[in-house]
């Protein structure tokens, strides 16, 4: 078990996860029978002609520019030219060898790095996760087997309006217990405001300082707004982690960064939230509730799950060593500080970094491929060693709590036998790595959400029916009466958008890529594929 993941990043697992890549950089090297140095020394030529024709085109303009100011100045304008034309000649002629030597030795070293940027897998950044902590295991996709084991023994809720649509999803265990990382685009139906604008011109007459009659013109811009429906897309990744610990337990907590914060305004902070603690406690009393505040202020403060639905399991899960764990989480600025949303829904709970958002769910090959080794390793350590701290510090608030590394109890409800091989979450990931253009309805001007449902399946061939819900967009014009500065109401023009449903559907089929080698393949991801008939 990880009983401190804080602590043990920084004296285990940084270090282990920085030697297992080596290691596999270096089993790489050895299968692929490339020769570093020979690499080397093609990347030093070349680094070398690419010095020197940056330093044969600033020569080039340096004569450039000292003939064009000469001949500005009309100083022995054909010595001048006569001069210095034919050393850029030779210059420019210098360069083209170069550039073309240049060439052939970029090409030569890509050749020579070709057999290992071939070895390189999307899967790469996983498997060494998986060997720095042998408790973790990645699945190879996201079966409907363990997305049926997550709805009826851990009530995870999969969301099948058309809200919500998975992007990519990374699903394993961890001693063994389920989890799922999705990357999904989310929709929302908002408000927006439309603003329109008018000129009116009037003429009034006043009085001057002499007690004459005048007049004179005035102006003034009037203003109108109106406020529509309109939708909102936003991709989200949540780590979805199993467990039977707290199997009726609800809460939430929201980030706080107060690891940005000082010492002193994080005291004040805690002092505030004791005070809130206190009410709450008082409350609970006069209305017969179970809510009692832990002796550990600095912990019910910085977490501050005050919405917890039962007393009794959220102290079996908040051992004194997970409150110590947790603060400590929330107060270091050694990983990503408190960047975490925490929600906990019985069995199933929901981490939600900051960290993480915008980020890929696997680490793909063309992060470190190139034509140098040395640039090859610096970049194969490098962004491995920001995937694997990325996706531990997502872990770390459930390694926080020791309960949540129990393996758990097997006297769960079977699981069906299913026809269907693919989760839906996959065919809903595959369709989004076609495009949804591709199913979309023609006049479609936004974003789509894509939804799977399931056909009928033979042969391991999966037949899925993808749903496009989007929107056309008309344009409208609302007249709204605006009181003006001569007295009178006028009418002022604003444009808005109307954002009109659209749905389409088409089938596609879902299978490996061994046995979808001979079909109409149009996407691929996680090993799978997405074709058409």
């Amino acid at each position: 078990m990880i009983y401190n993941p804080l602590e043990e990043f920084e004296s285990k697992y940084r270090e282990l996860h920085l030697k297992k890549a080596s290691e596999f950089l270096e089993s790489l090297v050895q299968k692929s029978g490339i020769n570093i140095e020979q690499n080397r020394e093609t990347v030093r030529a070349y680094n070398e002609y690419k010095e020197n024709i940056a330093g044969l085109k600033k020569k080039v303009n340096k004569l450039r520019f000292w003939r064009v100011i000469m001949c500005i100045t009309i100083i022995l304008i054909p010595v001048v030219i006569k001069k210095t034309t034919p050393k850029i000649k030779e210059l420019r002629k210098e360069i083209e060898e170069a550039d073309k030597r240049a060439d052939e030795l970029l090409a030569e070293a890509n050749r020579q790095m070709t057999p290992l940027n071939a070895l390189f897998t999307e899967r790469d950044g996983i498997v060494l996760i998986e060997k720095t902590i042998p408790m973790i295991s990645f699945d190879n996709y996201f079966s409907v087997e363990q997305e049926a084991d997550m709805k009826i023994n851990y009530d995870f809720k999969e969301h099948n309006n058309n809200e919500q649509s998975t992007v990519k999803v990374l699903a394993g265990r961890y001693n063994d217990n389920p989890f799922l990382f999705e990357n999904k685009v989310v929709h929302r139906m908002g408000m927006e405001t439309y603003h329109g604008y008018k000129t009116i011109h009037w003429t009034e007459t006043y009085r001057d300082s002499d007690g004459k009659m005048k007049t004179r013109r005035k102006s003034e811009r009037l203003h109108a707004t109106v406020t529509k429906p309109k939708p909102f897309y936003k991709n989200q990744i949540v780590l979805n982690y199993c467990s039977q610990g707290g199997p009726d337990l609800t809460f939430s907590r929201d980030a706080s960064h107060l690891d940005r914060k000082s010492e002193q305004a994080i005291e004040r902070f805690v002092k505030r939230g004791e005070r809130k603690l206190d009410r709450k406690t008082d409350q609970a009393i006069s209305q017969n509730d179970d809510f009692m505040s832990m002796s550990n202020t600095d912990f019910e403060v910085l977490f501050d799950a005050l919405d917890r639905t039962n007393e009794v399991q959220f102290r079996t899960l908040f051992t004194p060593l997970a409150q110590t764990n947790m603060v400590d989480l929330i107060l270091s600025k050694i990983g990503y500080g408190d960047d975490f949303n925490f929600i906990k829904s019985k069995r199933t709970n929901s981490i939600i970094s900051e960290h993480s958002q915008g980020r890929d769910l696997y680490l793909s090959p063309d992060k470190y491929t190139s034509y140098s080794y040395d640039i090859i390793k610096e970049n194969f350590i490098g962004k491995n060693q920001e995937f694997f701290k990325a996706v531990y510090f997502d872990f770390a608030p459930i390694w926080a709590i020791p309960i949540y590394q129990e393996r758990p109890v097997h006297s769960l409800k079977p699981i069906p036998d299913y026809s269907q091989v693919y989760s839906l979450k996959e065919c809903e990931a595959l369709a989004n790595a076609v495009g949804y253009r591709f199913v979309a309805h023609p006049s479609t001007k936004t974003q789509a959400i894509l939804k799977s449902t399931f056909v009928r399946s033979k042969d391991n061939i999966d037949e899925t029916c993808i749903t496009a819900y989007s929107y056309d967009i008309e344009k409208r014009v609302d007249v709204v009466s605006v009181y003006g500065g001569d007295g009178r109401y006028h009418d002022v023009s604003v444009s808005w958008d109307e954002y009109l449903p659209l749905e389409a559907s088409k089938n596609f089929y879902v299978s490996t890529e061994k046995i979808a080698a001979n079909k109409k393949v149009i996407g691929k991801h996680n090993g799978l594929c997405i074709f058409n008939s």
